[in-house]
């Protein structure tokens, strides 16, 4: 795996340690994770996930940590794009008007205007939500298909593991920028359903409660295991500054915060599913 890496150990390259590898991901972890929570706690539009995310790909790109390969890079970048413009395009776009079917009186107790404006808005967060997965795990297949086509076309098969395997974690990585701008969508949607006063609030039972803290643990394992193993690779590989991508040690940093970003997907849809 760690040869699917680009850099160099020669003695001149200048590059951060460890540890301000660390913190610079941290710091990209806590950036994601606030503007996230802001839109859980204030309704803050996950726009401002949408100009990260991107702002996040284009740093990855640019800062190509993997085996050099051009049409990899440029292959990265429009998954990517394509992933994010999926996550933050609006529902109503995507055939879904958000309409609640208010039951009839005379057969069950009729839905309050409140609570049948809030399942609309989750019935329209569905319909972002399935977009999103469906045209990820599209554009995964693409990327995997793609990737054994390119190198079967080559003439000469040398190293064909490590540069389909280099090929298919850079678009892995780009597409997962997509899932951050859901996980967004998710956590102003669950404001949203509570300001209009949803019948069932998330944590309304201890057990929901429980779940939710559970789950939340299993997503900092997740965190802490990416970066456990990104300081392993760093250190095993002594990873500098590439001679034709200067800055690679950053791309190295962003990959990881990337892909947890399907973690903190999985977790926001399971908040969804407890309302």
């Amino acid at each position: 795996m760690s040869d699917d890496f680009a850099g160099d150990s020669r003695p001149g390259s200048a590059a951060p340690s460890a540890t301000v590898m660390m913190v610079v991901q941290l710091a990209a972890y806590a950036i994601f994770a606030l503007a996230c929570a802001a839109g859980w706690l204030w309704g803050i539009s996950e726009n401002v996930v949408t100009v990260l995310a991107l702002a996040a790909l284009l740093a990855f790109v640019v800062a190509w940590p993997l085996r050099s390969d051009t049409v990899a890079r440029v292959v990265a970048a429009i998954v990517g794009v394509a992933s994010i413009v999926a996550a933050a395009l609006p529902a109503d776009i995507l055939g879904s008007s958000g309409e609640c079917i208010i039951i009839p009186e005379t057969s069950l107790q009729a839905s309050s205007t409140g609570t049948c404006a809030a399942d609309g808005a989750l019935a329209l967060l569905g319909t972002a939500i399935s977009h999103w997965a469906s045209t990820a795990l599209v554009l995964l297949a693409l990327l995997i298909i793609g990737g054994f086509l390119r190198q079967m076309l080559r003439e000469q098969r040398t190293e064909l593991v490590r540069s389909l395997s280099s090929f298919v974690l850079g678009g892995v990585t780009a597409v997962a920028a997509g899932a951050w701008v859901v996980t967004a969508r998710v956590m102003r949607a669950l404001h949203d359903a509570d300001a209009l006063n949803v019948s069932a609030p998330l944590f309304a039972s201890s057990s929901s409660t429980w779940y939710a803290l559970g789950g939340l643990l299993i997503v900092v394992a997740v965190m802490v295991a990416l970066a456990i193993v990104s300081c392993r690779w760093w250190r095993e590989l002594q990873l500098g500054l590439n001679s034709s991508v200067r800055a690679a040690w950053l791309g190295f940093v962003l990959m990881p915060v990337l892909i947890f970003g399907l973690a903190a997907f999985a977790y926001a849809f399971a908040l969804v599913a407890m309302v």
